[in-house]
């Protein structure tokens, strides 16, 4: 099963897998266009739209795509589409965000996705990304998956990403007990296309 196919029937056993909003950082303080790159059900695409941004999310799965349409009716658009080949012109948005998206990439195509990003976005924009680290609870769980996971380090990120220069790097850390104490860690990186 392919990363599609896979996503697809992710979405259709699960709905709305993600609820509610996420923190993400706002560099525009609210305005022009942002592009929500692997909306998933839309918690991303919440937030950008509390912040005040004209919306466009892009997910893989077009079940999600469909969750999303409903969920958001004509306060967001989405489409369907690959963030190694995205279906916008050049110079189109101020904005993207990329959460829990280049974590399942291989390197090959986080390359492609970044060069891709990088001809969207306007010169100067931001990309927010957010994933998993290494040292997260989930890292090595998931090999029967048929969905790709890679945990990456910000310097994985950058080398990666030539496109875009860190304007911030964090690692958020915490502990959490799924049966026993184990470390919840995830890369938020704000980037600047150059």
């Amino acid at each position: 099963m392919g990363q599609r196919e896979a996503w697809d029937s992710f979405y259709r056993s699960n709905g709305r897998a993600w609820r509610g909003s996420c923190r993400l950082p706002d560099p525009l303080r609210g305005g022009g266009r942002a592009l929500d790159i692997g909306c998933g059900s839309g918690k991303s695409t919440s937030t950008l739209i509390e912040m005040g941004y004209s919306v466009t999310g892009m997910e893989l799965s077009d079940e999600a795509v469909r969750i999303c349409g409903e969920r958001f009716g004509p306060s967001a658009g989405f489409v369907q589409g690959d963030v190694r080949s995205m279906p916008f012109g050049d110079s189109e948005f101020d904005y993207a965000v990329a959460v829990h998206v280049l974590e399942h990439l291989d390197d090959g195509d986080v390359r492609r996705a970044s060069a891709e990003i990088s001809r969207v976005l306007k010169p100067g924009a931001r990309l927010f990304v957010r994933d998993f680290a290494p040292g997260d609870l989930r890292e090595g769980s998931r090999e029967s998956s048929d969905i790709v996971y890679v945990h990456r380090t910000p310097d994985d990120i950058a080398a990666l990403m030539p496109e875009f220069s860190a304007e911030s790097s964090e690692l958020a850390e915490e502990r959490t007990r799924f049966g026993a104490v184990r470390r919840r860690s995830e890369l938020l990186l704000v980037n600047r296309k150059q």
